[in-house]
Formats: C-alpha cells, sequence, structure tokens
C-alpha cells in the first residue's frame, strides 16, 4: 500500500479484527496483574556466563513477553567449604558485592538498563538467613552470627553457610543498608527472598526490612517476593502481613506435579479447590507467584526435574499452572522444553540453537500472550483477580475450570488420558467463544477457532490435551503495520492514553514482520478490552538512545479509532502554514507525521491537525 508524497500514510479498517490466529511474541501486560517472571541463573543463561552477554538476549526474553527478570544470587560465592566447582549461589560471600564471574558492577548496571530500555523490571534473590563461612562478616562482625557454647551454628546442617543472629538489631540495619544499596546503585526493582520463612529471621525483621528498602534515593517502589508458601504447616501465618506482594503456590505446584504420568486428575482438582478457598478467604492483600518448576526442582543429587517426572504430563500441567492461579514463574530453559537438570553448583550451560519440545516452547510462548492480554486471567489482590470456578466432567482424566473478570470469561480444559477422549463438560457459561489455543495445531501454528459452547457442551481433545476458550465477543486484536523508512538507530515505539498497550516507557522495542502487497511492515498487534473501542491512544515513535541526543527524533500520532493502520515512518519534516482556522475534520484518512510532535491530517486538499484545525 502506497501513499505517495505522503510522510505518513494511515488507513483505518472500520471493520473489527477476527481472531483467525493468535498474536503470540512481543505482547505486553494489560495490567501489572498479568505480568509473567522469568527466572535467570546468569552461569547457565550463557555460555560466556556474564552480565554483558545476558544483556545481548534480553531483547529475546522480551520477544517472548517476559516482564521481570529475577537473577539468581550475583553475589560472589562461599569458597570455604564449597560444594561443587562453583559454590553455591546462596552462600553468600559479600552482600554489597558482585561476582567477579558475571562481571562488574557496571555491567550489571548496564543489564539493568537495558531491561529497563526493554520495558521489563529486574529482581534479585536475596539470601537473609546465613551467609557464607568466609562472609566478611565473620571477621569484621562475628557478633552478627548466632552462636552456642560459642560455636557459631550451621543451618539446617548445611556445612557451606553460618547461620545470622536475628537478635542483633545492627546486624539486621547492616542488613537492610545492603538490600538499600542495590536499588541506589544498580536501580533495581525488587527481591525475591530466600527462605523468608525461617523461623530464625521472624516476621519483624521483614517488615522492618520491606518498609525500610522502600526509602531509597531513587524514590522508588520495591516489589517483595517470599520464597515460602504462606498456607504451609512449617509456615508463620503473621507472614501474610509482613509486606510482601508475592508468596509462592508451592503446595499448589507439588500437588498438580504429583500426578507424574498418570492420567488421573484427583489431586489437581483437589488442589485447585483448596486454592480457591484460600484466596478468597486470607489472599485479600497479597498475590501468588505459580510455577511447574525452578531452581530447587532437582530432586536428590540433581537427579530428576519436572520432565522426567511429569513427561507428556508437562505441556497439560503448564497450561493448569499458567492459568489457574497467580503470576507464572518460567525457569530458565524451560521456554525450550530443555530437559537439563541444571546444577548450580557446577556450569550446565543451556543450549538455545534448537528447541528441545516444540509442543512446550509453543505452549508457552502462547500461554504468556494470553496471560497478557485476557482480562479474565488476571491475578493481583482481593477484587483485581479474576474468579475461578471449577467445571464437572464425566471423566476422571480431565480438568477443566472458568475464570470469570466482568464480562470477559476464559475456560481451560485439559486431559490426562493417554487416548483422545470425547468428554462432557457441566455447567459452562453458555455463549460464543473462540478457541484461542489448542493441543492438536500449536506444534505448527496459532490457528483460532469460533465455537459455539451449550451449558453442556461435548469436545474432543487428543491425548494429553487441552483446549483455552475465551468469549471472543468481548475484544479484538488489532494491528500498526508500521514500514519504517528512517535512518534511527534504533526504532521504538511507546503508547500512552486509554491502555498502555506496548507496555511502559520505552514501549516496544522490536516486532515481528508481515507482508501485505509489495510491502514489509513491522507488525504491532494491540488488544482493546471490552468497553473501549471508543479510545485515546497516543503513539510516540522514537529513538531512545537518551534524552537529549542527537538523533531522538520523536513522532506523536493520536488515535481515537479503534482499527487496522499503515504507517509510513520517514525522518522527513513538515512546515505548516500559521493561518489557521477552526473546522471540523473528517475521520482521519492520508496523513502526514511532524518530527515535532503534531499529526496532519490531510484530506480534500486541506490539512488540519488532530484537533480538526485548518491548517492549510
Amino acid at each position: 500500500m502506497k501513499c505517495l508524497s505522503l510522510t505518513l500514510c494511515l488507513l483505518v479498517a472500520l471493520t473489527a479484527s477476527s481472531w483467525s490466529t493468535l498474536v503470540v511474541d512481543n505482547t505486553v501486560p494489560l495490567s501489572d496483574n498479568h505480568r509473567v517472571i522469568y527466572e535467570m541463573n546468569v552461569y547457565d543463561f550463557t555460555s560466556q556466563g556474564t552480565f554483558a552477554a545476558a544483556e545481548q538476549r534480553l531483547p529475546e526474553l522480551r520477544k517472548l513477553g517476559i516482564d521481570i527478570v529475577w537473577l539468581m544470587p550475583i553475589h560472589p560465592r562461599g569458597v570455604k567449604g564449597k560444594i561443587g566447582s562453583l559454590g553455591s549461589p546462596y552462600a553468600v560471600r559479600d552482600y554489597t558485592a558482585v561476582n567477579s564471574a558475571h562481571g562488574s558492577l557496571s555491567d550489571l548496571q548496564s543489564f539493568v538498563n537495558t531491561a529497563h530500555e526493554l520495558g521489563m523490571k529486574v529482581w534479585l534473590d536475596w539470601v537473609a538467613n546465613h551467609t557464607a563461612l568466609d562472609h566478611v562478616w565473620v571477621s569484621s562482625h562475628p557478633e552478627y552470627y548466632e552462636r552456642v557454647n560459642g560455636v557459631i551454628q550451621h543451618p539446617n546442617n548445611y556445612g557451606d553457610v553460618y547461620q545470622l543472629d536475628f537478635s542483633n538489631e545492627e546486624m539486621k540495619e547492616a542488613m537492610i543498608d545492603a538490600m538499600r544499596y542495590w536499588v541506589n546503585e544498580a536501580d533495581i526493582d525488587g527481591f525475591r527472598c530466600d527462605y523468608a520463612s525461617s523461623p530464625k529471621i521472624g516476621v519483624s525483621f521483614w517488615q522492618q526490612a520491606i518498609t525500610g528498602v522502600q526509602t531509597n534515593d531513587r524514590g522508588k517502589h520495591v516489589e517483595f517476593l517470599a520464597e515460602a508458601d504462606f498456607t504451609s504447616w512449617d509456615c508463620d501465618q503473621a507472614l501474610y502481613n509482613a509486606g510482601f506482594e508475592y508468596d509462592y503456590a508451592w503446595g499448589f505446584a507439588d500437588n498438580i506435579k504429583s500426578v507424574g504420568e498418570g492420567t488421573s486428575i484427583t489431586a489437581i482438582k483437589n488442589a485447585a479447590s483448596s486454592m480457591i478457598t484460600t484466596l478468597n478467604s486470607k489472599y485479600r492483600s497479597m498475590n501468588r507467584m505459580s510455577f511447574l518448576t525452578n531452581h530447587d526442582d532437582i530432586g536428590d543429587n540433581f537427579c530428576c526435574n519436572y520432565m522426567t517426572n511429569c513427561g507428556s504430563n508437562v505441556p497439560p500441567l503448564t497450561v493448569v499452572y499458567f492459568t489457574f492461579v497467580g503470576m507464572p514463574l518460567i525457569y530458565n530453559g524451560q521456554e525450550i522444553g530443555s530437559k537439563k537438570i541444571l546444577n548450580y553448583f557446577n556450569r550446565n550451560t543451556i543450549s538455545w540453537s534448537t528447541v528441545d519440545d516444540t509442543k512446550i516452547a509453543n505452549t508457552i510462548r502462547a500461554l504468556i500472550a494470553l496471560k497478557h492480554t485476557l482480562p479474565a486471567l488476571a491475578d493481583g489482590t482481593g477484587d483485581e483477580r479474576a474468579s475461578t470456578r471449577i467445571i464437572t466432567t464425566n471423566s476422571n482424566t480431565v480438568f477443566a475450570f472458568e475464570k470469570k473478570k466482568g464480562d470477559d470469561r476464559v475456560v481451560v480444559v485439559i486431559s490426562l488420558n493417554e487416548n483422545p477422549i470425547d468428554v462432557k463438560l457441566n455447567n459452562v457459561s453458555a455463549g460464543t467463544y473462540t478457541r484461542l489455543l489448542d493441543s492438536e495445531t500449536v506444534t505448527s501454528e496459532f490457528a483460532t477457532t469460533p465455537v459455539e459452547l451449550s451449558s453442556s457442551p461435548t469436545i474432543h481433545l487428543e491425548a494429553k490435551g487441552y483446549h483455552i476458550y475465551a468469549n471472543a465477543a468481548d475484544y479484538d486484536t488489532y494491528h500498526l503495520y508500521v514500514d519504517n523508512q528512517t535512518s534511527w538507530q534504533q526504532f521504538d515505539l511507546y503508547a500512552w492514553g486509554d491502555c498502555e498497550f506496548f507496555g511502559s516507557w520505552p514501549g516496544a522495542t522490536s516486532a515481528p514482520t508481515v507482508t501485505r502487497g509489495d510491502e514489509t511492515y513491522l507488525d504491532y498487534a494491540y488488544t482493546v478490552p471490552a468497553g473501549q473501542q471508543a479510545m485515546t491512544m497516543n503513539l510516540i515513535f522514537h529513538n531512545n538512545v537518551g534524552e537529549g541526543k542527537p538523533g531522538d527524533y520523536r513522532c506523536l500520532i493520536d488515535l481515537r479509532q479503534t482499527g487496522d493502520y499503515y504507517l509510513t515512518i520517514t525522518d522527513s519534516g513538515y512546515d505548516v502554514s500559521t493561518d489557521v482556522e477552526s473546522i471540523v475534520a473528517p475521520v482521519p484518512n492520508p496523513a502526514k507525521l511532524l518530527r515535532d510532535g503534531q499529526l496532519l491530517i490531510i484530506t480534500n486538499g486541506h490539512t488540519f491537525n488532530a484537533q480538526g484545525l485548518r491548517l492549510r
């Protein structure tokens, strides 16, 4: 499509797009209640094992749809009494230093800056309960450690670490200062707190620490995730009120994985019923992190993990944990179906050259897109989160549930049956749906199918299969097709208005390409929630190389109608007449974009600005 002599060619499609193909990759969350977190072991994430090398792969994580990168402990590891060739990442030798094997503080700062530019946050893993045997405090502040008969104690018989004494107020203040250091110096956004439920630490410390870290030099809110299941028998229930935003849905993960490679969904159904009760009764001011695997999923002596234990059940179980509750976690390598059992005491670099399991990889790609864009998959606190209802079936090998947020609904059905099955669902909210994802087609395409679901539909599932349905009438996906003809060294798109469709600043820093006619466009897809068909979306196309630097062009376009747009962006400016008179402009047709941020509407030989004022 071409519009001669125009810097911007804009065409509005007045009819809504259909869900013929699910848009995956480069999606962004509707809100913080639609985020996905990624756990990264820096040693194993790249062959170099450095921040600099990991930074180069951050655009791939953004393309996948990662919103938060949680770095496993980045501090120097203890040498005295170390385990394996590297020692444990949870045996910290200095709370305010960077492991030199990963790089320098400036390398970490660069990693965080790049993540922020891509719209991702960075959380650090924090080990408060204990330190390495050769931590700097052992010699400089021996009074910081718990002793019995003058002997420093090893927590839980771990021979490579010493137990800290949380009755020592000076130690606690030093710990909080160290946490605040990383916010001030490296712009860290949050902490995953190791063994937060340790009885040695106590609730009062976490209350003090979480409050204290908020008084940082950057004036930013810092998020906290507790490595603890607050519903567990060995967890102090007062931790609910310590100030954490998230805990681990650990019991839920253990229960759904307990099915192994079996066919019965009894354990899953029981865990789901318990989770619904728990969320409604206890988690009104907190959120949860949901997962299928993490660095602790290693078995005895690193013998097994979720892949070896669950086998062909991994894809349907992935669908359950990703959609049923909380903020989903991806552990590095999980997104390609890696079967490696990562021993974090030794190097075991992940190979990214091939996808180990296409079904798992594509399932995760699609689930991230759905988590990001479907209102009914919202997590969060209290009424922010979607409600969940279990749907009964006529099979003990099929698990189904419905998520609802306002008028938006999602129906999820998974089968652990070893054979294809026709299953009857009971008490479904009948209506028009779109089957957005299914195990039958996910390995080759992301095709979607409109369907009518009765209150008791019978659906066909393949062996170990799954379907995800959403009531398609409540949202639509549109596209901004952009022909980038600029000379900018970086081409970014940020949007604000009714929704930040492409994430927080700088917005989308990459997009897939699509060919329309003779032109190749960057394809920026955006989903408009129900009730926002009449909207304001302001777009800034920019070269985000820093404020005030040469070449940092910014172009603004103000869209007031949903639809598909075709835009061509160049470096050219446009001189406007000062003869301005008030006139109502028709619906935008071909238009011209200025470098200084004005949208000019060209129609009937005249030029208008976005407010309908005639310029020429």
